[in-house]
């Protein structure tokens, strides 16, 4: 379908100023998608809002920390102020879960507190958050994707929290993509490792890691767009795992 043809979709981008977040939200708007940011930083909210203006008006936001409690009803009660549900549609049409953080726990210093916020952060928040716009996903016959890790079936060292997590989340989604059929579609694109140019400055760290995949190398931002986005396209596809970089 041209970019021409193709109705604008209404797409909850969460985790929107992390790195992904970020060339997600942009790629989205770019096909004249209209996108609403939540993450927790105001000014950095601000900052993408205006940059993602593509003649339409600066991107809508919501300011919450998936840390707390109340951060699900708060992006929910900050999406019905902003764009109010009727009843041909709802606020938001599909979601792209690109939560962060990526938490290094050393196995000797794993406390509690690193799994609770790992798993509130990575599943329960995400999973509590498809719950309540559930409706107005169906709505749009929409989409839910999200950014998985191939760490959950590879294990590496020091992130027993954030893997934990991670593949908490990888059964809700696929589990929720069976509750939610067949009106709305739910899939994860599982990620290796994403190049970083500010983070991977060592290069033989850089070349022990890139042995980890079979193509000997680092992901792109832009690889794992074009995922994300063939995913939301995907009608005839749900509860799939897209491993990617592995």
């Amino acid at each position: 379908m041209s970019a021409a043809a193709r109705k604008s979709r209404r797409v909850l981008v969460v985790g929107a100023t992390g790195r992904l977040g970020v060339a997600i939200s942009e790629a989205l708007a770019n096909r004249g998608d209209e996108i609403v940011l939540t993450a927790r930083d105001p000014n950095k909210l601000a900052q993408m809002a205006i940059s993602l203006d593509r003649g339409r008006g600066p991107a809508q936001v919501v300011c919450a920390d998936l840390t707390h409690r109340d951060a699900v009803s708060q992006i929910v009660e900050g999406l019905r102020t902003a764009i109010p549900a009727t009843d041909e549609r709802g606020s938001i049409d599909d979601i792209v879960l690109a939560c962060g953080p990526f938490p290094r726990t050393p196995f000797d210093e794993l406390r509690r507190e690193d799994l609770e916020r790992t798993l509130t952060v990575h599943c329960i928040a995400p999973l509590l958050l498809v719950h309540a716009l559930a409706g107005d996903l169906a709505k749009a016959k929409g989409a839910v994707v999200a950014l998985g890790d191939a760490g959950t079936t590879r294990p590496y060292e020091h992130h027993v929290a954030y893997l934990t997590a991670k593949g908490a989340v990888r059964t809700g989604l696929r589990a929720l993509a069976v509750e939610l059929a067949p009106d709305v579609r739910v899939n994860i694109a599982e990620l290796g490792i994403v190049a970083d140019p500010e983070a991977d400055a060592d290069p033989l760290r850089q070349h022990r890691l890139a042995t980890r995949s079979q193509l000997g190398r680092f992901g792109t931002p832009e690889e794992v767009v074009h995922v994300v986005l063939a995913l939301l396209d995907a009608t005839w596809a749900t509860g799939e795992i897209w491993g990617i970089g592995r």
